[in-house]
């Protein structure tokens, strides 16, 4: 009897290959999730960090505007106001889609903020990993990495504290530069100069670097003399340093000059192109006036304040002449008390005659600022000029009989006449804003 041996397929080796390929499988996939997961991470983090230099963008701009055009005057260079109070404006950044908003609160100091926007990994039109996708727009909207910042500000402190130029200083026929401080009674009287309380806190600083680059002659500078590089500081009869010092000695003390000056000198901008006045006639106390000055921007071609007219400032304001600024003879200019005046002049400026009269007592509510344009600047009016000079590009020449109170920086200074420079170390803070803190928000 034969007996057949009975074959059952059992698939084992399959389902052995099938188990196997199944493991593995899985683990390949886990293995791809994986590395899109760490490819994910990598690019959300490359963008949020890539978020942060839009943001300093941002920051960057809002500095420079508020460095141009202070807090009150922002809305140049398209910076809009808000309906909440600030003032905004949007740029793109680069070619990526990146972009910031930023605001400035109008206050003084002025506050900043900026937000940095980066496409989102998997956002549309945004490259993830090696294979670039773009997903129409129409089909999906973009996403954004985002980070925010607040920066406070500050005022930025001034180099030069009552004569600084890019070139020569001279005195010639004596002459003084010493300084005091209209907030403390202690060194000033009723905020005004007072010779039995000045301060040894004057400074005559120049970036030049010749022999004789400050000139001092007979004068007295109670305070220092700082030149460039090799620079020298020359004097005759005269004297630098301290109350003391001057009193009973000539020529420059101890430790009271330098030759490391390095100034920067930036460049003044038209402070606006559009929303200004024009400047008419009327009352002010009751006396008539060829020009009023109120609230807000004015602009005039041109202005001759002549014998027999005058110019009154009655609020805070910014007026920008193109061409020059003259007073003469009996002409006067009255910036009026609780008034302030931001002067920008883009030719000339030559006072004489009855001069400025700052009713404010105070040389931080007028400036003069010069434009490029602007080669000339002189005054020898007979009132006192309480006030600061900026003409970086301007030969800066002063003979006031009745001295000044302030600060003056140009491209060179020029001091005549035994006229008298008192530095109001209220002027400390120069112009413009610096970032005194920064958060991330």
């Amino acid at each position: 009897m034969k007996i057949e041996k009975q074959t059952q397929t059992r698939a084992s080796a399959l389902i052995l290959t099938l188990l196997t390929a199944t493991i593995i499988g899985i683990a390949l996939a886990s293995y791809l999730v994986l590395v899109n997961n760490q490819n994910l991470s990598v690019a959300r983090s490359l963008a949020w960090n890539s978020a942060i230099p839009v943001v300093e963008s941002g920051v960057e701009e809002a500095l420079t505007q508020i460095y141009y055009y202070g807090y009150t005057n922002l809305h140049p260079n398209n910076w809009t106001l808000g309906s909440d109070g600030l003032y905004h404006k949007s740029r793109v950044v680069g070619t990526d889609g990146s972009y910031w908003d930023a605001t400035i609160r109008p206050v003084n100091p002025p506050v900043i903020e900026s937000t940095g926007y980066v496409l989102a990994p998997l956002s549309p039109v945004a490259p993830v990993g090696m294979i670039l996708g773009t997903v129409d727009s129409g089909q999906s909207t973009a996403r954004y990495v985002s980070r925010k910042v607040r920066v406070t500000t500050r005022k930025a402190r001034s180099v030069g504290a009552g004569l600084t130029a890019k070139g020569k200083i001279s005195f010639s026929g004596g002459g003084l530069l010493d300084s005091f401080s209209s907030s403390d009674p202690a060194f000033s009287t009723n905020g005004k100069y007072d010779a039995a309380k000045r301060k040894s806190g004057g400074k005559a600083l120049s970036n030049s670097s010749i022999p004789d680059a400050i000139h001092v002659d007979s004068a007295h500078i109670y305070g220092s003399a700082v030149t460039g590089p090799d620079g020298t500081v020359t004097t005759s009869s005269g004297s630098v340093g301290d109350a003391g010092w001057n009193s009973v000695q000539t020529g420059v003390q101890s430790g009271h000059s330098a030759d490391d000056a390095n100034v920067d000198f930036p460049d003044v901008l038209v402070p606006f192109t559009d929303g200004y006045s024009t400047p008419g006639s009327g009352s002010y106390g009751g006396t008539n006036f060829n020009w009023v000055v109120g609230e807000g921007n004015y602009t005039m071609n041109s202005i001759n304040v002549s014998g027999g007219k005058s110019l009154v400032v009655t609020g805070k304001a910014v007026l920008y002449v193109p061409g020059d600024f003259l007073t003469s003879s009996t002409g006067f200019i009255y910036v009026a008390p609780g008034a302030s005046l931001q002067l920008y002049v883009g030719g000339k400026f030559v006072v004489s005659g009855s001069g400025i009269v700052n009713g404010t007592d105070r040389a931080d509510k007028l400036a003069v600022w010069g434009l490029n344009s602007c080669k000339t600047v002189s005054y020898s009016g007979n009132a006192e000029f309480i006030g600061t000079v900026y003409a970086p590009y301007a030969a800066f020449g002063f003979s006031g009989s009745a001295g000044a109170c302030g600060a003056f920086t140009a491209s060179t200074v020029s001091i005549s006449g035994g006229a008298s420079v008192h530095y109001d170390e209220v002027l400390t803070a120069g112009p413009g804003y610096i970032v005194a803190s920064w958060n991330e928000i």
